[in-house]
């Protein structure tokens, strides 16, 4: 087995262990309630609203990272993981190394994100 073959079987590992985490959290929270359905004065209204909106932000954040190492698991599978998914050229190793869920390379990420925001 070739060093890139070991080095994808490690990347592999790797984001099969974060999206087995993800998954554990994500039923955790979706199990979770912020309030125990008690009458609540306007204060703990408040708290519970923000609580709510904080967990739902955290879930929507955690429901993405999951997507994306779903996405780059398919890549590996299919031969085409580690390359840009609009210029089709190759990510630099250590963009993969540092998120082996990129998707795209740095400058097509920074493009998206100055027509996203």
């Amino acid at each position: 087995m070739s060093k890139e073959e070991r080095d994808l079987v490690r990347v592999k590992e790797n984001l099969v262990k974060r999206k087995n985490e993800l998954e554990e959290v994500l039923t955790q929270m979706t199990s979770e309630q912020v309030s125990d359905g008690h009458v609540q004065d306007p204060g703990d209204q408040a708290l519970s609203a923000t609580l709510e909106t904080l967990k739902n932000s955290l879930q929507n954040t955690e429901v993405e990272e999951l997507r994306r190492i779903t996405t780059a698991l398919e890549k590996i599978e299919n031969g085409s993981y580690g390359v840009c998914a609009d210029c089709g050229e190759q990510i630099a190793e250590k963009r993969l190394k540092m998120f082996p869920n990129a998707q795209r390379c740095l400058v097509c990420q920074e493009a998206f994100e100055e027509t996203k925001g």
